[in-house]
């Protein structure tokens, strides 16, 4: 029996204790209206939508309880899928966590309340395309504000003791324009998980202006986010289909999916970080130039890493045939000793159902109050891609680490083992020029060019490398020079094709079905039992 005085105080939590669903659909319909995807058009509509969803969340989705379950998470726990369906209904967010770390979602799962994780899964995509929506006109303002920028951010490992590290661990150089509210993000390092790496030469435009091709036979509208596969010369439309609601039976096979795998939950603790300088040998806080910017370094100390892990319940195994074929008077004498042995053993078993590995992480940082742009104007653009790039989500949690007023972390050190650290460094930031004049730093030539574009010594640097490292003849600048604004990085070519979301989706289920084969292969031939899976960017969508 649920004690209720502990939710007297939260008037959502107390319908769903009491399942009184007449009173918990009384608290939403008086609730601010959430504004659907096409309803916000300003910034000043976008932000009084946010003041609204706020009002909302601050209703359906508190934590002041016990446990720090959102009115949701109560209605899994005493398996109430009515309560769940109106919170859902009403916007509730469940990626929330409780104490414990786990989303409403991954409880239902793991508790194989099979129906209250099916109303989650088929209220979720739709919420979070609104809550795009929302917001889309608050960020396209937003960039369009922040000065016009080209900038350089690599990933890469280093180690003390293994040599040659950099050619087999997975690194890369983002490249970054900002032109009004548009955004261009150029990669090759698709994911990566420990030293597995997926490369795959990619862009992705974020298109805050909208865009129309130069023979007018292309339209997009503003805020769209499109991807471009430079290998098979492809166009995805990364936001296709994303406020569709699900079938029955796209829920279905996603909770089936999800029944299957054990859940992971990867999380840094910084709430106790201390930042230490390092000092020279004169005993004053340590600098050094990264890239143009001079920053002191820091010992982050106090940081928590850890990674929580929870089984799935399956079915329980039947006993295999061979033990069914003992002589029961043979066992019958040690029959009662096993049965209350292995109830033990499955009570120990329910309890280690959940597992944390935690470990104490030792950051460096750089930081410098010198930096063009400021941590809260990057951040709108990196949310640009956070969803649909992995990398691009660490760097945005990173950044919003507490740091000292003012300053920004230039460069970080992070320990993946005792040995080897990947680093996070902003080489290169220079602002542009007007849109009629744009033309990428002249400061970063040899850096765009590759083998081929060195042909081009004339052309600019970023022309010859879109002209040559994208796999298209460079032509000789005897014989043609190109003008500065002849090439838009913003621009989609058009000898591309574009694939739509069937297409990827039916490319994705065949990828998943040739990993599965590569595992059970891998189990046959008595593998080591571990497996990094790499992280692929058309995942993340």
């Amino acid at each position: 029996m649920e004690d209720l005085s502990k939710y007297a105080h939260s008037p959502a939590h107390l319908a769903v204790a009491k399942r009184d669903h007449a009173a918990l659909r009384y608290i939403v319909s008086v609730l601010p209206r959430l504004a659907k995807a096409g309803e916000v058009n300003t910034e000043a509509e976008s932000l009084n939508a946010e003041l609204r969803a706020d009002e909302v969340s601050a209703v359906i989705d508190r934590r002041d309880v016990p446990g720090r379950e959102t009115p949701l998470h109560l209605a899994v726990r005493i398996k109430d899928p009515v309560s769940a369906d109106i919170l859902m209904a009403a916007g509730a967010d469940w990626s929330l966590q409780n104490e414990n770390g786990w989303s409403a979602l991954q409880e239902a799962v793991c508790t194989r309340e099979e129906a209250i994780a099916a109303i989650i899964a088929k209220h979720y995509q739709p919420l979070a395309w609104a809550k795009w929506c929302r917001r889309l006109p608050r960020i396209v303002a937003s960039a369009a504000r922040i000065r016009d920028f080209y900038m350089e951010i690599s990933f890469h490992f280093e180690s003390s003791v293994i040599p040659f590290i950099g050619r087999i661990a997975p690194s890369d150089t983002y490249r970054i324009w900002k032109r009004g509210s548009n955004l261009r993000a150029d990669m090759t390092l698709a994911g990566f998980d420990g030293f597995r790496i997926q490369r795959s030469d990619q862009t992705f435009l974020f298109l805050g202006e909208g865009y129309t091709s130069e023979n007018g036979n292309l339209t997009l509208p503003p805020g769209s986010l499109v991807a471009l596969s430079h290998k098979e010369k492809e166009i995805t439309n990364a936001l296709e289909g994303a406020g569709n609601q699900p079938t029955d039976a796209e829920v279905a096979h996603e909770v089936s999916l999800m029944s299957q795998t054990n859940m992971y939950r990867p999380g840094i603790d910084v709430t106790q970080a201390e930042l230490v300088p390092h000092l020279n040998w004169r005993r004053q806080e340590k600098t050094e130039m990264v890239g143009n910017w001079k920053a002191k370094v820091y010992d982050m100390l106090h940081v928590m890493v850890s990674v929580k892990s929870r089984r799935v319940p399956g079915d329980q195994q039947k006993p295999s045939s061979e033990f069914q074929k003992e002589d029961p008077e043979d066992t019958k004498k040690g029959k009662d000793k096993s049965n209350k042995k292995k109830k033990k053993k499955g009570a120990a078993n329910e309890f280690k159902s959940e597992s944390e590995y935690k470990k104490g992480l030792r950051p460096v940082l750089w930081l410098t109050p010198d930096f063009p742009l400021k941590t809260d104007e990057l951040l709108p653009l990196l949310d640009i891609l956070a969803n649909k790039v992995k990398a691009i989500r660490r760097l945005r949690e990173l950044l919003t680490t507490k740091l000292p007023h003012g300053t920004f972390p230039v460069k970080v050190a992070i320990p993946i083992v005792p040995t080897i650290r990947v680093l996070v460094t902003f080489t290169k930031f220079e602002e542009l020029q007007p849109a009629e004049e744009f033309s990428t730093p002249l400061s970063s030539p040899a850096y765009f060019q590759d083998a081929k574009s060195k042909e081009s010594e004339g052309s600019s640097s970023w022309i010859s490398w879109m002209k040559g490292a994208r796999g298209t003849p460079t032509i000789d600048t005897d014989s043609h020079r190109y003008s500065k604004d002849e090439v838009d990085p913003f621009s989609i070519p058009s000898d591309y094709k574009w694939v739509d979301a069937n297409e990827r989706k039916r490319r994705m289920k065949a990828k998943r079905a040739k990993t599965r084969k590569h595992k059970k292969q891998t189990a046959a031939k008595g593998g080591d039992g571990v497996h990094l899976g790499s992280e692929n960017v058309e995942e993340q969508q």
